[in-house]
């Protein structure tokens, strides 16, 4: 994951033509593996796993400046755009919805914003350029290599997951592959390659039979287990992309049930990034999944009391919403009176989304008729009218009002 929110150019900007060319030879004379690039990089991307996307944008766009001829800075620019588009969508929040079969390919209404789109097709062309220029004067250069395939790679990822195009996914996401490989054939050591490779030979593995033969018959064959040795190869090795593929492997150890594997990645990340919210909530819903509702549970009280009290960056946590799916775990464990607090809280909540307010008063009055408190029940069911009908909840009140709801009891 990389950060930086809008393009800035870097070439023209403070420097004379002379300048320009002077950059380009040190480029070139120190490959793109600097390390005062590499530890400027670091220290950039820094602040967007801990959220803070304007801290990450400020120091990437210092650092373009210092360096106006690599491909790094726009291709961090994209990725940005990419991640803080997912963000916005809140699809980073959730494991189940990452290895769900249906995730990638469910269609969806949400639209990027046509200036972010473009500016990240831009970001992306021009660090193809800026890669391609390197070849130019260093044929056959691996590190410009690298970031070829780091662009196809980042455009496969932005296809299956903004643009839902399968088609054009797999297109891109096989131009990585074959760029990577390459290096690692001519260079073992190049451990940051190891990731797209890895992450391409996991995918082939675990296609669909009515996909694989496909790919098979076209030569292309996965390795499940290669593929995790490459990503643990990238995640304790990888100069630029460790933090990427620890995430990369928390995730797909979720979704090959390895949730020991999945929870330490995600308690280790989060005490790296304790401003990152979703690390915390991620050990949650890895807890849930290891049947440990209790222990889940807690985690999720947690990230709700860090987000009432402020905790930095916690209040990027769409809290209405997390609070309503937090009382419907609590109910879901028999603790109704904790599950009330939440519903009634959101109810009261004026900035909550109508959905999660009208499903909030809905859920309030099923439990107060459970608990015998029927004029309060009465009280949120007609509330619920009041409302805009959300999900049925017209339907649902007014059923209600006339008889006390029960579990199990229809009509």
């Amino acid at each position: 994951m990389r950060a930086l929110e809008a393009y800035i150019g870097f070439s023209t900007r403070g420097s004379t033509m002379n300048l320009a060319c002077l950059s380009v030879a040190v480029l070139l004379s120190q490959g793109l593996q600097d390390e005062a690039y590499y530890s400027g990089i670091k220290e950039a991307f820094d602040p967007m796993y801990r959220l803070d996307y304007e801290g990450a944008i400020e120091r990437i766009t210092d650092l373009g400046r210092q360096f106006p001829e690599h491909p790094g800075p726009p291709l961090a620019q994209a990725v940005t755009l990419w991640l803080r588009e997912l963000f916005r969508r809140q699809e980073l929040d959730d494991l189940d919805r990452f290895i769900s079969p249906g995730y990638f390919t469910s269609p969806t209404s949400r639209q990027m914003p046509e200036d972010d789109r473009k500016a990240f097709e831009s970001f992306l062309e021009q660090s193809e350029t800026l890669a391609q220029r390197i070849l130019e004067s260093r044929p056959g250069d691996l590190d410009a290599r690298y970031y070829l395939g780091s662009v196809e790679a980042i455009r496969g990822a932005y296809a299956i997951t903004v643009g839902r195009s399968k088609l054009d996914a797999l297109r891109h996401g096989k131009k990585a592959y074959q760029y990577e490989k390459a290096i690692l054939d001519e260079d073992p050591d190049y451990d940051d390659a190891y990731m797209t490779v890895g992450t391409y030979e996991y995918i082939l593995d675990n296609l669909p039979w009515y996909i694989k033969w496909v790919a098979v018959i076209a030569g292309y064959t996965g390795n499940e287990r290669l593929g995790f040795e490459y990503l643990v190869r990238s995640a304790e090795k990888g100069k630029s992309v460790g933090i990427d593929a620890r995430v990369l492997l928390m995730v797909l150890y979720v979704r090959e049930h390895h949730y020991e594997y999945a929870l330490r990645l995600a308690r280790d990340l989060h005490q790296l990034f304790p401003e990152n919210f979703l690390f915390h909530v991620n050990q949650g819903q890895i807890l849930k999944k290891m049947d440990k509702t209790g222990e889940a549970l807690d985690v999720y009280t947690s990230v709700e009391r860090k987000a009432e009290d402020g905790a930095q960056n916690y209040q990027k946590l769409p809290l209405a919403a997390f609070r309503y799916s937090l009382g419907l775990e609590l109910l879901g464990a028999g603790r109704r009176e904790e599950a009330l607090a939440r519903f009634e809280r959101v109810a009261a909540d004026p900035e909550a989304p109508v959905r999660e307010g009208s499903l909030s008063r809905l859920k309030a009055g099923q439990i107060l008729d459970l608990l015998g408190r029927r004029e309060e029940a009465l009280a949120r069911y007609r509330e619920v009218l009041k409302l805009e009908d959300a999900a049925g909840t017209h339907h649902e009140a007014e059923r209600y009002i006339e008889r006390p709801y029960h579990p199990g009891k229809r009509g």
